[in-house]
């Protein structure tokens, strides 16, 4: 991949993590399960700091100049541990599963594609990349998206049955 193909590369993360910015946020804003809100919420939070960085590694590649970019393992964390963290929260969540409507599933759904569209792309961004760190970068990406996409799953999960996590141990 040459120079200008991966500004173009760069772009198009940038446009795509925008759009999913505004869904997660219009989303967070929509749903009617406080679970589902805080998720949606902190995929927003998440599409930011990925806009932050592709951003930087986009200027570097203006300025020649991809040695001061710092690539970080990202942060994942599994549903498990934000199911955990969150508990205290649940009671909330549960009491709010009587208004779970189709919004709520559509919302998730629709969020579950552009997770999967995502890491697709960066994974395929991350096989042209001929430079090393661009290559890096993009299969970090590629990792948080694929745990963004499970943590909806999960949420999903919660949403259609609380009570078989409350049974497998998340209480």
């Amino acid at each position: 991949m040459n120079r200008e193909e991966l500004l173009n590369v760069l772009n198009e993360s940038i446009t795509m993590e925008k759009k999913g910015h505004k869904f997660y946020k219009d989303g967070a804003e929509k749903i009617k399960n406080s679970l589902g809100r805080k998720m949606l919420t902190r995929l927003a939070e998440d599409e930011l700091i990925h806009i932050k960085r592709i951003k930087e590694i986009y200027d570097s590649l203006l300025a020649d100049d991809l040695s001061n970019i710092q690539l970080e393992a990202p942060l994942v964390e599994s549903f498990e541990e934000i199911f955990s963290r969150m508990k205290g929260q649940m009671d909330e969540a549960v009491e709010d599963l009587g208004e779970v409507g189709v919004d709520d599933e559509e919302i998730i759904n629709v969020a579950l594609d552009l997770e999967s569209h995502a890491k697709l792309y960066y994974e395929a961004a991350a096989n042209k990349a001929s430079d090393e760190k661009v290559k890096k970068f993009y299969e970090l990406l590629a990792k948080e998206e694929k745990n963004h996409y499970d943590l909806l799953v999960n949420t999903n999960k919660y949403l259609e049955n609380p009570s078989l996590f409350y049974g497998m141990g998340y209480h």
